[in-house]
């Protein structure tokens, strides 16, 4: 890969993950995430499809994705240029605590999916540029910068909804009438879980709690068991030195390539490609390890 073309830094620690990515094409079909999600575009054009819907994404723009919510970004011409970040419902939860923030009957969402805020790119900017110099204490920076960006998100484009049926859990807001369920989901992810298993966590029948997810979470309950596997395979990416193999057993993928096609359509890079843009010191030795 050529630096000066194309180029790809990771930021991944268990409350946030953090990418700079340079491509000269870009395509990407996001499985849903546990938690909010921001895409900075700093350069080059894009078009965002999210449920039917296509906005274009221009430079000095932000998309703004709520939790669990499903989409495609692709670019239009030239290179791309962008800045994305992924937030664990923990942190989310943790700052809204620090800001004074409610959380009972509470959740967190997005004005807007897409915004014009040059505080926001700068900032994004500014993260761009630790990602790529790596300089003495880029990841203190990366974390304050990372929390600034919170800050800003909770002051100018977080909505505070109202809704009691969602409860907190580690796992971020969950509705009460699944949460048995999501909570054997996460606890049971690397196993072959049919939907009778998991429906029965949530005393329902499976035609039921299908239903019921669907409607509820908007996604069926096998994407979001895909989306479980997905975080957790790149948290052991650039944690662990485990093989590609080994890490696709562990998520509950029974085939390597099918593993790595599922992860490649979630972040845009082959499980190699993320490993080696990690910024962890950990994995220094390892970065040559096929994907």
């Amino acid at each position: 890969m050529s630096r000066d073309s194309e180029d790809t830094r990771v930021r991944a620690t268990p409350r946030y993950e953090l990418h700079y990515i340079k491509r000269d094409a870009l395509a990407i079909a996001a499985a849903a995430s546990m938690g909010h999600v921001v895409r900075c575009l700093l350069q080059g054009s894009a078009r965002l499809s999210v449920s039917g819907e296509t906005v274009e994404v221009s430079p000095g723009t932000t998309a703004l994705l709520d939790p669990l919510v499903r989409h495609t970004l692709r670019s239009r011409r030239g290179p791309v240029e962008m800045i994305m970040l992924r937030v664990h419902p923990g942190l989310i939860a943790d700052m809204a605590a620090r800001l004074r923030l409610t959380r009972i009957g509470q959740e967190f969402v997005f004005r807007e999916r897409v915004v014009a805020d040059p505080h926001l790119v700068a900032l994004c900017a500014s993260a761009r540029d630790e990602l790529r110099r790596q300089r003495i204490g880029h990841e203190v920076i990366l974390d304050a910068l990372v929390e600034h960006i919170l800050v800003h998100l909770f002051r100018h484009h977080l909505l505070v909804r109202r809704n009691l049926d969602l409860e907190f859990s580690r796992f971020g807001f969950v509705d009460r009438r699944l949460r048995r369920a999501i909570e054997f989901i996460h606890a049971h992810f690397d196993e072959d879980l049919r939907l009778a298993d998991m429906a029965r966590a949530a005393f329902l029948s499976a035609f039921h709690f299908a239903r019921l997810f669907k409607r509820l979470i908007g996604m069926t309950p096998h994407a979001y068991l895909a989306s479980v596997r997905l975080e957790q395979a790149a948290r052991l990416l650039v944690t662990t030195d485990l093989s590609m193999l080994e890490i696709s057993q562990r998520v509950g993928y029974a085939s390597q390539s099918h593993f790595a096609k599922a992860f490649k359509a979630w972040t845009g890079l082959t499980p190699r490609e993320y490993r080696q843009a990690s910024l962890s010191p950990l994995l220094a030795d390892v970065r040559s390890e096929g994907g």
